[in-house]
């Protein structure tokens, strides 16, 4: 068969300077060095070396080209084939193959010239070799023109750049939604009187929306479905990245957020945390804190609403971070399937386990301390309001006490197994004291603050590469502290997650999920007068999404909720909620 000279002669032109033949265009070092790096940008594991010509399977025995190959190959071992065991020959040959073949040949010719059996080569070798230096002296000049011309545009690259130590990524998120149910009422009270939505319709929530512990759910405040509107929200990230060690990383974010979901209208559905948690909720505040006062004209006031530094102490496999405002969910409770609001599910709920995370953000620090490929421990300490000086205004949640140790605060440990590399078990601890409430509920004098263990697992298996499973689980214990704490029996409360992937579901970087959880939920506790904080029922969450990888920078992403039983209680009908999403990312 016909094979392209480049193809072929490819390795051995690497022969060349150090024999001493060749002219300048590859003489200097730093041309060797360049084509390296072109090498390991460039091929990875695309071709393999061959020790005999014979195991090219598609090279003709009575080609015109067999003999120059066998030469190259059997005597200098330093002509690469590709991993099925072909040439290619009639294929033209890439600066990157041609780079891996020059490069194979010098460093072939070192180890010849090292073990004194340079005299492998021939003179009738390097009149071939004379003749090879003549016949592509042009490509070798155009070659380091390409290389010279990249290196002044790189250099021109980082002189525009504002720090050659930082970087700027971004995304966007951008989303129609639309939802409602019959035009039966919806007694959203919990969140109007200060009560938690774990507390749903409960004697207590109606005694303290009523002064009647009896009351029936009709006489509480409510709203009714048919009056949510379709909407359009929008949330924009900047992240501004610093290294200064290489293996550190200073991020401060900036973000703002325009546009409600229905958790503004519907207030307690999700634990609170809404539908569209990269939306605004109740009073215009988004539920990750990151926007106060935004706008549903489009506009979105800008915060510094995350800065944070990480780095390796003593050793790469524990690292430690610190700043003046951390979200929690970074570095616990992360889950591979649900756990980025942006991409996966688009609840609040969904995205952690919100006993686990109840505290979201706020200064503080924590470590990951990695023992192994199968045994990892973090933990974390936040302080919402952790850089006060004082102790805030009564009237306010949380309050009573402040600072970063005097106020409210969450601990965080969890230990994460690796069964198998698909798979991963997370089993956690938290410990958290609201000040002035208890699991979002205001004491109202009734107590000082509310203490919070939970015990939590998170699970997730990979089965195949198109198809996973997930889920969450955790269990709490509050109880009150403060003089009237004995008005109070310790309260248990619950929630609960599970759901499936099918990775690359119609081509590569889609994903279809769906899952059903259980919000928070108190199951048991009571006033010692009587009222019982169990409401008449579990919230049920369901959610179905599509993600269409549109491009690596952009994603499109249906999305369908339903809400059943919502903020725990028998008497609101369910709600169906609908969104597009989309992606940008750059």
């Amino acid at each position: 068969m016909k094979m392209r000279k480049p193809s072929l002669l490819a390795g051995t032109i690497g022969l060349l300077t150090l024999l001493g033949l060749a002219g300048p265009a590859l003489a200097e070092p730093s041309d060797t060095q360049q084509i390296d790096q072109y090498l390991q940008q460039g091929m990875g594991d695309s071709v393999a070396q061959v020790n005999s010509v014979s195991e090219l399977t598609d090279v003709d025995p009575n080609s015109w080209a067999f003999q120059a190959l066998k030469s190259v190959v059997e005597r200098f071992g330093c002509l690469e084939g590709y991993p099925n065991k072909t040439f290619l020959g009639n294929r033209p040959t890439s600066r990157y193959e041609f780079a891996a073949g020059l490069n194979a040949c010098l460093e072939k010719v070192n180890e010849l010239i090292t073990a004194a059996t340079a005299d492998k080569a021939t003179k009738e070798d390097l009149a071939t070799l004379q003749r090879l230096q003549e016949e592509f002296r042009n490509e070798l000049a155009a070659l380091r023109g390409r290389v010279d011309a990249l290196e002044a545009k790189t250099k021109d690259i980082e002189s525009k750049l504002f720090n050659v130590n930082s970087k700027l990524d971004a995304s966007v998120v951008m989303a129609a939604t639309i939802g409602g149910g019959d035009t039966s009422k919806f007694f959203y009270t919990p969140v109007p009187v200060g009560v938690g939505p774990s507390y749903g319709d409960s004697q207590f929530s109606r005694f303290v929306a009523t002064g009647d512990a009896n009351a029936p759910a009709t006489s509480l405040p409510s709203r009714a479905l048919g009056e949510a509107n379709a909407s359009f929200t929008a949330r924009t990230s900047l992240n501004v990245r610093a290294t200064f060690t290489g293996t550190d990383e200073l991020l401060v974010r900036m973000r703002g957020v325009a546009g409600q979901d229905l958790g503004a209208v519907f207030q307690g559905i999700a634990s609170g945390l809404g539908t569209q948690f990269y939306a605004l909720g109740p009073n215009n505040n988004a539920y990750d804190g990151s926007t106060v006062g935004g706008g549903v004209d489009g506009r979105a006031p800008v915060s510094f609403d995350k800065i944070r530094y990480t780095t390796n102490l003593f050793s790469d496999s524990f690292r430690i971070f610190v700043g003046p405002r951390i979200d929690i969910f970074e570095f616990i409770d992360t889950n591979s399937f649900a756990n980025n609001e942006e991409v996966d599910f688009s609840s609040g709920f969904f995205i952690n386990n919100p006993l686990t995370t109840f505290i979201f953000a706020g200064p503080g620090g924590g470590f990951d301390f990695q023992l192994g490929d199968f045994l990892a421990i973090r933990a974390i300490y936040i302080a919402p309001t952790g850089g006060a000086s004082g102790t805030r205004a009564t009237g306010s949640l949380p309050f009573g006490g402040s600072g970063l140790f005097g106020g409210s605060y969450t601990a965080v440990g969890e230990l994460e197994i690796n069964p198998i590399r698909t798979a991963s078990i997370k089993l956690q601890y938290a410990h958290f004291l609201e000040q002035g409430a208890v699991l979002g509920t205001l004491l109202n004098g009734s107590g000082t603050s509310g203490v919070t263990d939970v015990y939590a697992a998170n699970v997730e298996w990979a089965i195949f590469p198109s198809l996973a499973i997930f889920g969450r689980y955790g269990y709490g214990n509050s109880r009150i502290n403060g003089a009237a704490s004995t008005t109070f029996t310790e309260i248990e409360s619950s929630t609960w997650q599970a759901g499936f992937a099918l990775p690359g579901l119609f081509g590569p970087g889609n994903t279809f999920a769906a899952a059903y959880g259980q919000p928070i939920r108190v199951n048991s506790g009571q006033f010692a007068t009587g009222l019982s904080f169990v409401p008449t029922a579990s919230e049920g969450n369901v959610e179905v999404f599509y993600r269409f990888q549109v491009s690596d920078r952009l994603s499109l992403t249906p999305d369908v909720q339903f809400y059943i039983n919502p903020v725990n209680s028998n008497s609101n009908a369910g709600i169906t909620v609908g969104t597009i999403r989309a992606t940008f990312t750059f």
